[in-house]
């Protein structure tokens, strides 16, 4: 699936870098990227190309206040829906919005942009929602007025909890897929490309028996609510020998071994390392994606896989695909539950937000 990816704020335009950035080789679907900020200096110092990275309402920024953000975006609507949909190129299936709701820019300005979008652009628009840190504070008005914009505007919010990703409960043991998960926009880039670059392979040996393709997402994600991702990675391969290479010998698993770990894979993708808490058979629609070695892609653990994806969603539309990685030596699960309405940490900061404007 081909994304234009459009960052609002701070955080939003550092994500968006670093989802261009992290776009597979073997994969790619980014097909253009774009900042808006109120801070020229922040986006001087993006990884953006310099024509997409656009200054708006500058002298707001200093107020720290979503709602002086939003009316800075309001009165340069103009320009910003020029600039955001000269942002979109015809190839892009749809635009992902990735914005922290902790910062004043972010949940003051995407919510606009989003709308603008809407109306000038015939594609989804999904917001890539960044909840804040244990270690943010005072953002509680802030991050209400965010998820409260968003939730009108975006056709979708793809959830990522900073709360949850800072600590992850367990990560994979091998040294390469620990260091992807450094930092909180690494592993969002990790997983978002595991999402929508699933059926986007540039190889034709790389196409699966069952291609997730952009029609398959864009109705798995569907209209309206939130959706959170599942995601599991394990090294299954060593590295080939010179000589492993030279005969072109590589270690097969047996049914068991295979099944086993795509069975353990799956179950940490659904409860154990996800996006963000959410209470997952709320879900009404849901995707399961498989990546790795073609040896290691056993058919009846997918299909049980997907069972195992139906059941936690309590019944619904249960859509998945395969992505065999000739040379891997990883096998990547990776599970998305869609069609959520507010998770109970959304309807929390929601509630602080309230309050604390209530309080002031």
């Amino acid at each position: 699936m081909k994304l234009a990816v459009l960052g609002v704020g701070g955080a939003g335009g550092r994500l968006a870098a670093a989802l261009a950035a992290a776009d597979p080789a073997d994969r790619p679907y980014v097909t253009a990227v774009a900042a808006f900020d109120t801070d020229p200096e922040a986006l001087d110092e993006l990884d953006v190309p310099r024509e997409h990275r656009h200054a708006f309402g500058t002298t707001s920024r200093s107020t720290g206040d979503a709602a002086a953000v939003r009316t800075a975006a309001e009165s340069n609507v103009r320009e910003l829906s020029r600039a955001a949909t000269d942002a979109v190129p015809a190839a892009a299936d749809a635009v992902l919005v990735p914005v922290g709701i902790a910062g004043a820019t972010g949940a003051g300005a995407a919510p606009i942009l989003i709308d603008t979008l809407k109306h000038t652009v015939d594609r989804p628009v999904y917001a890539l929602t960044v909840l804040p840190g244990a270690e943010e504070t005072g953002v509680a008005v802030t991050a209400r007025t965010g998820l409260r914009g968003l939730e009108a505007t975006a056709d979708a919010q793809l959830l990522f909890d900073n709360a949850e990703l800072d600590a992850p409960v367990e990560r994979p043991p091998d040294v390469e897929a620990t260091g992807a998960y450094g930092t909180t926009n690494e592993t969002i880039a990790d997983w978002t490309a595991a999402l929508f670059g699933a059926g986007e392979a540039a190889d034709a040996a790389a196409v699966g028996e069952t291609v997730v393709d952009a029609s398959e997402i864009i109705a798995t994600v569907g209209e309206g609510g939130y959706a959170t991702v599942g995601h599991w990675r394990e090294q299954v391969r060593e590295p080939p020998s010179l000589l492993g290479r030279l005969l072109s010998t590589s270690e097969a698993p047996d049914e068991i071994e295979s099944y086993s770990t795509i069975e353990t894979a799956v179950r940490r993708s659904l409860f154990r390392h996800r996006s963000a808490d959410a209470d997952l058979s709320r879900a009404t629609r849901a995707l399961l994606v498989t990546m790795g070695p073609p040896a290691w892609l056993n058919r009846e653990a997918i299909v049980d896989a997907r069972r195992s994806l139906d059941e936690a969603i309590e019944g619904g539309a249960v859509r998945g695909g395969d992505t065999p990685i000739e040379d891997g030596r990883h096998l990547t699960m990776l599970t998305l539950g869609a069609g959520m309405d507010r998770p109970e940490r959304v309807a929390s900061l929601i509630q602080a937000g309230a309050a604390s404007g209530e309080n002031n």
